[in-house]
């Protein structure tokens, strides 16, 4: 998985064929591959047509390690201190990894451009949450419960099979197989009340052209 990022890093597409001879697998484990990433928070484009395959989506990652703007404060006082009072042979490199550190968590929490967990950030707070919780139910066939705004503004209780999440005029919806109505919904992120991945598994593979 990690060869398959470094090839990835060029922001190229890469087809599926190409990945599993380069890194000798198949092609179904390249596909394997694409879901654990993307559960870790490296999020992967698929794109369609005789020249698809996947491209590495830079904009939308952003591996959360658990440093909260306290702790990013933390290190930036400490930057400062090892800069002022510091004098050893590896000042520079520990101000160096601190610098990166920050970038790093500047850039995932404050890029704007094109970047899909802003974007559902800025109508919701928990929102980016959702997305990724439903990203990771779709990668893994996970049925979901949500409790919903419905368009006659009643909430209703729903069990879901995801199938893809997409954006359209600046708002998240999500398609999936819904069990009450025994169809395709489409369901908007942010009139989603309530939500709880479920343990229990969907077989079919719902493709939706979007």
């Amino acid at each position: 998985m990690l060869n398959m990022i470094k090839i990835l890093k060029d922001k190229k597409v890469h087809s599926i064929s190409k990945l599993a001879e380069e890194l000798e697998v198949s092609e179904r484990m390249i596909r394997v591959y694409k879901n654990e990433l993307e559960q870790a928070g490296i999020y992967i484009n698929s794109k369609k047509g005789m020249y698809g395959g996947y491209v590495l989506d830079s904009n939308s990652n952003n591996i959360d390690i658990g440093l909260s703007p306290k702790d990013i404060n933390t290190l930036i006082s400490l930057n400062e201190y090892i800069q002022n009072n510091t004098d050893f042979s590896y000042k520079q490199n520990l101000s160096l990894v601190i610098e990166k550190i920050y970038n790093a968590y500047n850039k995932n929490n404050t890029n704007t451009n094109n970047s899909k967990l802003n974007l559902i950030n800025k109508y919701q707070n928990n929102l980016s949450n959702i997305y990724k919780d439903f990203r990771k139910a779709i990668n893994c066939r996970n049925k979901v419960y949500i409790k919903y705004n419905s368009i006659n503004s009643k909430e209703t209780e729903r069990i879901i099979h995801p199938a893809e999440l997409f954006c359209y005029l600046d708002e998240w919806f999500i398609s999936a197989f819904c069990e009450l109505r025994k169809e395709i919904r489409i369901f908007k992120l942010q009139d989603i009340l309530e939500y709880k991945i479920l343990d229990e598994k969907y077989t079919k593979n719902f493709k939706i052209n979007l």
